[in-house]
């Protein structure tokens, strides 16, 4: 590797399932390292799943040589799926990224807000329960992945 990893404020989160680690990455002459190689390092050294590591938080010191950031490791796919926020998952291409533009969305918004009583409920439920199903569906599929190997 090019890099030297240290880890410090290793905490084991119980509650969690999680291990969260303060990292810090030794560069010296070289850019910074992409995250992927980061996951590897880490999941070595703490004898992990690949899977299971996410880094995130990396900032890079003024003139080079060294970046710290924070890492997260997960007992389990199960856990890293339920306690993860939405936006680190849709980053790793876990859940489906947002479709149509922050304009149409609030143009439905608006639309809500001119209508009245149930007709109003219904639009937002059927709305809501769509997202959140198909979330649901998208992280069973990707926990099915993982059974046969």
């Amino acid at each position: 590797m090019t890099f030297i990893v240290k880890t410090r404020k290793v905490l084991l989160n119980k509650l969690l399932n999680r291990r969260q680690l303060s990292v810090e990455l030794l560069h010296p002459n070289k850019p910074t390292p992409s995250q992927e190689s980061i996951v590897k390092e880490l999941a070595s050294k703490y004898k992990a799943d690949e899977r299971n590591v996410v880094v995130y938080g990396l900032r890079t010191q003024f003139g080079g040589n060294r970046t710290t950031g924070f890492a997260l490791i997960y007992d389990t796919q199960q856990y890293l799926l339920k306690f993860e926020p939405k936006f680190r998952l849709r980053r790793r291409g876990i859940i489906p990224k947002r479709d149509g533009s922050r304009k149409g969305w609030k143009e439905v918004k608006s639309k809500l807000k001119k209508t009245r009583g149930a007709e109003k409920t219904k639009i937002y439920m059927s709305r809501k329960t769509d997202k959140r199903e198909v979330i649901r569906v998208q992280k069973e599929t990707y926990l099915k992945g993982f059974v046969g190997k």
